[in-house]
């Protein structure tokens, strides 16, 4: 297989953090919207990190050693991405719950207060309430964020209204400096043979990752004033 075969289905893993309630009807022009909170670049970073850390773990050398060189330069490139942001990680806004099937966790209040620059790599939405969902929902929600990460923001508002529910948009973003030191490190123990130091130091990146709210129930309520909002 690919590394272009193994970041397509990268792309598509993202699981629902699901807890269901009432139905809203949602746009595409939010969809838009929300994608476009993204860093492409980080986007497909954030793929190539999961690739190379199974592809290690698998013993695949040449799709780890293609997903890592792919990490290392999209980084590079995300460096200079206009939507990574300041903020010291205690200013940021926790998401309701880290979405499950997902690495990372939420922000810190006690975290130390020096200004951190944050890469937005990951999007997704959430059922916002606690009622009882049903299975079909589920995956109405998963399959419209799946249509979200190809850019098929029609289908993806489509599905979401169709889905009956009361959705909200959950940002992970990843602290830039120390993701692409994490990557990098990984780069070199994998070279040296240390697979299975180059496999934690993936993890780590992974790991690093928070996950913030702007807590807007897309289609019942207005956008509240967000200190996580990326410039766009």
């Amino acid at each position: 297989m690919t590394i272009r075969a193994f970041l397509t289905s990268a792309l598509m893993t993202a699981a629902v953090c699901a807890q269901p309630a009432f139905a809203a009807p949602v746009t595409a022009g939010q969809v838009d919207q929300d994608f476009g909170r993204l860093s492409q670049e980080g986007l497909r970073a954030f793929a190539d990190v999961d690739v190379a850390r199974r592809a290690i773990i698998g013993k695949d050398q040449k799709i780890a050693t293609d997903a890592l060189a792919d990490a290392n330069q999209t980084l590079a490139r995300a460096s200079k991405d206009n939507r990574q942001f300041l903020k010291a990680e205690n200013e940021l806004h926790p998401a309701p719950a880290v979405p499950a099937g997902h690495p990372g966790k939420l922000p810190s209040s006690t975290a130390v207060a020096d200004p951190v620059l944050w890469l937005p790599v990951l999007g997704q939405y959430v059922i916002s309430s606690q009622a009882k969902q049903s299975p079909g929902q589920q995956q109405a929600i998963a399959e419209a964020n799946d249509l979200m990460k190809k850019g098929n923001s029609g289908a993806a508002a489509e599905g979401l209204e169709k889905a009956g529910v009361d959705v909200q948009f959950v940002l992970a973003i990843a602290p830039q400096q120390v993701f692409t030191a994490d990557v990098y490190r990984a780069s070199v123990l994998f070279e040296g043979g240390k697979t299975d130091e180059a496999v934690a130091a993936l993890t780590e990146a992974q790991e690093s990752l928070r996950f913030v709210s702007e807590d807007n129930v897309l289609g019942t309520a207005a956008k509240k004033p967000a200190s996580t909002q990326p410039a766009q």
